[in-house]
């Protein structure tokens, strides 16, 4: 009976080594990297966003592979279609940089928070702090994103809740705040007003446009549209009616008189509210119609006919208003200095040492991440 007692104790002691050593307390410390430390679930946002990366590198590679091969086709059999296939990707049996997926995409997690250490902790030097504005609009943008967009359908059942992921947005605003003490005006390396005015000149342009889709369009519907936009535009060239006027009229939009607070007035807006900035490739305007655009004079009326819509443009001048000045500076800094930014961050993030809880990191499978199921 003893004997029986004593293996009954040394049994349960087994049980309860087991049942501890088996849970993952809440807010566990999966990775720590200088003064900063990273839950098990933060871990999990990281390792997700460079599942996510990768996988969009291997969709970009293969369909620069269909590109060429239907080039190549088409070079040897003249302009004969190669029969498109279907086959679902496996990812997981795809290299990145000479790296199998899932070590490729463990190892540029962690990259990844080194680098979010690293503008923590440049900040933290240079008592860099998020303001009360940027605070409000983590909030603003995570509620949005969490319940709106669904982002609570992918990262709930991969362990990550509203709150890890409030704190891996709220981070990831260290990086431009870090930037702006560098290259905004009164930066320690500011680039001149000029510089940035002709970024901006060189890069974006306005005009007001008119659009039509003809996606969801009856054919009898696409001809009328066709017909209809040809009218303005004979309107627009003989000074017959404004594109404001136009604009409403295709639109259905009543014109009524509104009284402009001086909050209103104090507020900077541009001078046209129906103009629309047109960005060049890469940058966050970009504009299928930018080249096109670009190339009219300024009061130019184009109108760009496609097999799946229709555009009516009128040139406007993007110098003649300061209001895109002030609206585009933050990016036109980041185009003249993103590049050096980044290589300089990415040389100091490999400077810190990240210390990684194996046991922490090691729930959480690449290949286990799941996918959202939309209805």
């Amino acid at each position: 009976m003893k004997a029986l007692k004593r293996l009954f104790v040394i049994l349960l002691a087994v049980a309860m080594i087991v049942t501890v050593v088996g849970c993952h307390p809440k807010d566990e410390v999966a990775v720590t990297i200088g003064d900063f430390e990273f839950t098990s679930a933060y871990y999990m946002c990281a390792l997700m966003a460079a599942d996510s990366e990768a996988k969009s590198k291997v969709d970009e590679a293969k369909a620069n592979e269909t590109e060429e091969t239907e080039e190549e086709h088409n070079h040897e059999e003249g302009e004969e279609e190669v029969e498109e296939t279907t086959e679902e990707t496996d990812y997981y049996a795809e290299k990145i940089d000479d790296k199998d997926y899932v070590t490729w995409v463990e190892d540029t997690a962690i990259e990844n928070l080194k680098k979010i250490a690293a503008y923590k902790t440049l900040c933290k030097e240079n008592k860099l702090e998020l303001d009360e504005e940027t605070e409000s609009s983590v909030d603003s943008y995570t509620d949005y994103y969490w319940s709106s967009y669904g982002y609570s359908m992918y990262y709930e059942p991969n362990g990550v809740g509203k709150t890890t992921y409030a704190n891996y947005m709220r981070d990831s605003y260290y990086s431009s705040l870090y930037f702006d003490h560098l290259y905004a005006e009164d930066g320690e390396k500011e680039i001149a007003a000029k510089d940035v005015k002709a970024k901006i000149n060189d890069n974006f342009i306005i005009a007001n446009m008119l659009t039509a889709s003809f996606s969801e369009m009856e054919e009898d519907d696409v001809k009328a549209t066709q017909k209809q936009f040809k009218a303005y535009e004979k309107e627009l060239k003989e000074g017959k009616r404004s594109f404001l006027e136009i604009y409403n009229e295709y639109n259905k939009v009543e014109e009524t008189e509104e009284e402009t607070t001086a909050q209103e007035t104090e507020e900077s807006k541009p001078k046209d509210e129906n103009a629309t900035i047109l960005g060049a490739e890469g940058t966050t305007y970009e504009s299928e119609y930018y080249d096109t655009v670009k190339k009219m004079k300024k009061g130019a009326i184009k109108l760009i006919e496609e097999e799946d819509g229709i555009v009516l443009v009128v040139k406007q001048d993007i110098k003649a208003d300061k209001y895109y000045y002030e609206t585009l500076d933050s990016e036109a800094r980041h185009l003249i200095a993103d590049d050096e930014f980044e290589a300089d961050i990415l040389e100091y993030a490999k400077t810190l040492k990240a210390d990684i809880n194996k046991y922490a990191t090691g729930q959480f499978k690449v290949k286990k991440i799941k996918e959202p199921e939309y209805n």
